[in-house]
């Protein structure tokens, strides 16, 4: 394939908010239909081909009449034979290119016109992609990105040898069976996204040098940064937007932005959790508003440095999270009975699952904070089908054990979760753990206890539970918090059930 005949990088200025996901640019009036492209040849249609072989075969046939008309020798009566219909060539019908619109986390949409689109797969694009001068990425962020098919209930990360067309014509089909369906939410038409690849390691990303491909890992940072899926404190939250400010806005003067310049543009520097734990009616002092707080704070540090050093510093910062680069997955967890009124209002807790090369996490969605952390190496996990199929109230799981010292006890805790989306996380826990596992017999982890794992677990009513066989350590190095947050069923080391929820 040509690449250059095929793609146009046009920069778009697009909202981001967490509710709804960009539309395709051809829905808006910006983006007219009949708009020639640069760098984009004209497409003919069958129509117009059409159109041209009629025109041709008419004038054929008036100068054939003018030609037998002042012919003096008479043609033959006989008719003409002409040959079987199953011997005549005809010209095969020329397909129009499919246009399709791809987003980066950099405000950057390119499009494509795919001639063959039944064929094309998902590395063929990303080739494209990366051979665009344009956006002057080398042959290694091939290995650093993908494509995403992503909507505002599912997102998912294709394979290369994912068919682009195939899997938008299945994507209905996909929500249905891995989204809840709720009169609330309006499922929207899904977009293809150019971000980071969930399977390129950390410590891996660290190590590059090259300035485009650290600037599209920083523009899709600081996104899941200000939609909250990277739930930081407020001090962390001030340092990033800081290095945000420092960026975007330039190295001058950075003290003339004022708190007000920051409150009307709070969602493109600050996260909008950091407002929930504020309220101009509880709180009556205005610098302790978060853009109060970002103007401050520009004004007594001084930050250094070229472009290229405040990507890196911005990226040094969100390496620290130990849920960077996951991805995330809708479920939800039952929150634990506390007094009457738990009784009277007991919703379960909305909740992202999220998942990398180094571990599980759970994130509450409604106070943007991190509920439980495990490393692999610190868990069992078990994937349960719904008991009642038919019934769309009784959801799949994934039962979560691991290990705490409690009173001086070692005990483990068994965390379920819910989701429809639970065998997609099943299958991704898998495959890391088969990589965890792969790099530890090739002695790539030295930090880790081979002892023994648990392989079965009890639950409530005693029947018994297979997990997976995983590997354990100590459980002070499990990354787990709030736990008074979380319904956990206890069990000794030998398998017997203590009790439920979390002791106040």
């Amino acid at each position: 394939m040509e690449s250059d005949k095929y793609i146009t990088i046009v920069p778009v200025e697009y909202p981001r908010n967490r509710q709804q996901f960009i539309r395709p640019p051809d829905e808006y009036s910006d983006f007219p239909q009949n708009r020639n492209w640069p760098h984009t040849r004209a497409v003919r249609t069958e129509s117009s081909t059409m159109r041209r072989k009629e025109l041709k075969r008419s004038l054929e046939h008036k100068r054939s009449l003018n030609h037998s008309l002042n012919d003096p020798i008479q043609s033959c009566s006989k008719p003409i034979i002409s040959a079987p219909l199953a011997f005549q060539t005809a010209p095969k019908p020329k397909k129009n290119p499919l246009s399709v619109y791809i987003y980066t986390m950099a405000d950057i949409v390119l499009h494509m016109d795919i001639e063959d689109a039944n064929t094309t797969t998902v590395s063929d694009l990303v080739d494209i992609i990366i051979q665009q001068k344009n956006l002057g990425l080398s042959r290694i962020a091939k290995n650093i990105f993908t494509i995403w098919m992503k909507s505002n209930v599912l997102e998912i990360q294709l394979k290369p040898h994912h068919k682009l067309l195939t899997v938008f014509q299945k994507w209905s089909s996909l929500e249905d069976k891995y989204c809840i369906q709720t009169k609330k939410i309006i499922f929207k038409e899904p977009i293809l996204s150019f971000q980071r690849n969930v399977f390129f390691p950390r410590k891996d990303e660290e190590k590059i040098k090259d300035q485009k491909i650290i600037e599209l890992l920083y523009a899709e940072a600081k996104y899941n940064v200000l939609q909250g899926r990277y739930p930081v404190e407020v001090n962390h939250c001030l340092m990033l937007a800081s290095l945000q400010c420092r960026i975007e806005l330039g190295p001058n003067n950075l003290q003339q932005y004022t708190s007000s310049f920051f409150r009307d543009n709070r969602e493109r520097f600050l996260p909008s959790h950091l407002y929930k734990s504020w309220s101009s009616w509880l709180n009556l002092d205005r610098k302790s508003t978060p853009h109060s707080r970002l103007a401050d704070h520009l004004k007594h540090i001084q930050i250094t440095g070229s472009d290229r050093r405040l990507y890196h510093k911005y990226l040094e910062c969100c390496y620290m999270l130990p849920f960077y680069g996951c991805a995330f997955f809708h479920g939800q967890i039952e929150q634990p009975v506390r007094g009457l009124m738990s009784l009277i209002n007991h919703k379960d807790v909305p909740i992202y699952i999220a998942v990398n090369t180094e571990g599980v996490y759970i994130l509450d969605c409604v106070e943007n904070s991190l509920l439980l952390g495990l490393k692999y190496q610190d868990f069992s996990w078990e994937f349960a089908k719904p008991s009642q199929e038919d019934n769309d109230h009784c959801l799949p799981c994934i039962f979560l054990q691991f290990l705490i010292l409690e009173n001086g006890t070692r005990v483990s805790k068994i965390l379920q979760v819910f989701s429809k989306q639970a065998v997609m996380i099943d299958a991704l826990i898998a495959g890391f753990v088969e990589d965890f596992r792969h790099k530890l017999a090739m002695n790539e982890y030295d930090d880790v206890d081979r002892t023994g794992g648990f392989e079965h677990i009890s639950v409530g009513d005693g029947s018994q539970i297979p997990l997976a066989h995983l590997f354990r350590s100590e459980p002070q190095s499990r990354l787990c918090n709030k736990l008074n947050k979380l319904t956990l069923a206890t069990f000794d080391e030998d398998g017997m059930f203590i009790y439920n929820n979390h002791p106040c």
